[in-house]
């Protein structure tokens, strides 16, 4: 089964690092922070602030006595190499003592390549940089940080350390001042990590009126759900399907990847990321090809996919049939036919895959509404965060019921609010100091303790 590492060279399907680079350099562009926001000014030298994704790893150089962002770079994590999602990497470092080390230096590497590209880009020395600010999730902290992580593998799910972490430029291996400042945003759980209390800064969500949801959806899913006086938070095993990995052919959001697909009349339509020739999909538009399977009636509530056979008993569009093939005893739709080279194919296998990745979203969404006595008719706001929030089409989502079924005015795109709030705490004190406080404010539900989680997961996998 082919994985997307989010390095080409390992299948060459994003065709090329100049590709790869186009995916994450989305991240760079969804940067965008809270009106009442200042940033202060009169500081001495750079400041450089770091989201440190599983998948995809953000910097952004500030100049703190003008208090501007002046450069960003955005790359793949490195650490890909051992494992897509933090379990895996959980389990390497596990395996032999030095690979604590070689993960950090993985990571501490790629920090350092991207404090090299921004001081390039904005003409300025490494060692102008007095200080830097740091979020992940709580595995990646760990990681960068040097703390062995093999606890948040098996409950209670406990981190190696608690709180704010302060170090030095030296002592965090960036190649910044050796005596600058380095600040690792609190977690606020075992798995709802520091991103999360810095999206929480950025998006002010905790400042909103009614009931919001704040989703973070990336290779881990995290929710928060909050009336402003009252916070929970979780973590769900969403997987790596959204971003394009476990799907047969599903690959980074690069140049290539399939972002959009609409059925009518029978017949597939799409959209490419560059628009050229498709070269697999990207979670935005694996999300509308499953939507729109549903809506055509190619996929059962189960999640099953049909045959070719079932589309004259359906009563469905003719065309379709030559759309629904079966091959090594898999069912499988065919989005592109390719005159040279493989087809584009949605398998039976990527719908399951789909099924747990929304499976578990809905339901996390599910118990922290029972958790504070709420229903989803009480939801005032549902709050996207990252790439999945900023690229998805809100109805198709709906639809495949990984958001809530809410009028699409109710879901709102926040983009890259780690990279944001962790820039936040970098540019303000006020700012740093509302992340320090963040884990106190916010209660973690362990979804997996709870009595009827299975049952409401299971639930969650069926489509409306």
């Amino acid at each position: 089964m082919f994985k997307c590492t989010g390095v080409c060279s390992t299948c060459g399907r994003c065709k090329g690092a100049a590709m790869m680079s186009g995916a994450n350099d989305r991240k760079t562009r969804m940067l965008a922070y809270p009106a009442d926001f200042k940033p202060e000014t009169g500081g001495e030298g750079l400041g450089i602030a770091f989201d440190i994704g599983t998948t995809t790893v953000v910097g952004m150089l500030w100049d703190l006595k003008k208090g501007e962002q002046i450069a960003t770079c955005a790359k793949t994590n490195p650490q890909n190499e051992f494992g897509m999602d933090v379990i895996s990497r959980i389990t390497f470092c596990g395996k032999e003592g030095e690979n604590l080390e070689l993960l950090r230096n993985k990571i501490t590497g790629c920090l350092n390549e991207i404090i090299a590209e921004t001081c390039e880009k904005a003409g300025a020395q490494k060692t102008e940089i007095v200080r830097a600010t740091v979020c992940g999730n709580t595995t990646m902290s760990h990681l960068f940080a040097g703390y062995p992580p093999m606890t948040l593998a098996l409950a209670p799910f406990a981190p190696a350390y608690t709180g704010t972490l302060k170090m030095s430029g030296k002592e965090a291996l960036l190649d910044i001042r050796e005596d600058g400042t380095v600040v690792v945003l609190p977690n606020i759980a075992g798995h709802v990590g520091g991103d999360i209390t810095a999206g929480i800064v950025a998006s002010r969500v905790l400042d909103q009126k009614g009931l919001s949801v704040f989703i973070d959806i990336g290779t881990n899913g995290e929710i928060m759900l909050t009336d402003g006086s009252t916070s929970y938070a979780c973590s769900t095993a969403a997987g790596p399907a959204f971003e394009g990995s476990a799907i047969l052919h599903g690959m980074r959001a690069a140049t290539g990847a399939i972002e959009r697909v609409r059925i009518e009349d029978g017949e597939v339509f799409f959209k490419t990321i560059g628009e050229c020739e498709p070269q697999g999909i990207c979670g935005s538009g694996l999300i509308d090809a499953i939507a729109q399977m549903i809506e055509n009636k190619l996929i059962s509530k189960s999640g099953r996919l049909i045959c070719a056979e079932d589309v004259d008993k359906k009563h469905l569009n003719e065309k379709l049939k030559e759309h629904l093939i079966e091959e090594g005893g898999e069912r499988r739709f065919v989005l592109i036919s390719k005159e040279s080279g493989e087809d584009i194919v949605i398998t039976q296998n990527d719908i399951r895959e789909v099924q747990l990745a929304k499976g578990a979203i809905a339901a996390g969404i599910s118990l922290m509404l029972q958790e504070m006595g709420k229903n989803v008719e009480d939801i005032d706001r549902v709050i996207v965060a990252g790439a999945f929030g900023n690229y998805i089409d809100k109805e198709s989502a709906v639809t495949i019921g990984v958001l809530p079924a809410l009028a699409g005015e109710k879901i709102l795109s926040a983009g890259n609010t780690a990279g944001a709030g962790v820039s936040m705490a970098l540019a303000s004190e006020k700012e740093l100091e509302l992340a320090e406080r963040i884990p106190q404010l916010v209660k973690h539900v362990d979804l997996a303790a709870r009595e009827n989680f299975q049952e409401t997961y299971l639930g969650a996998m069926a489509f409306r």
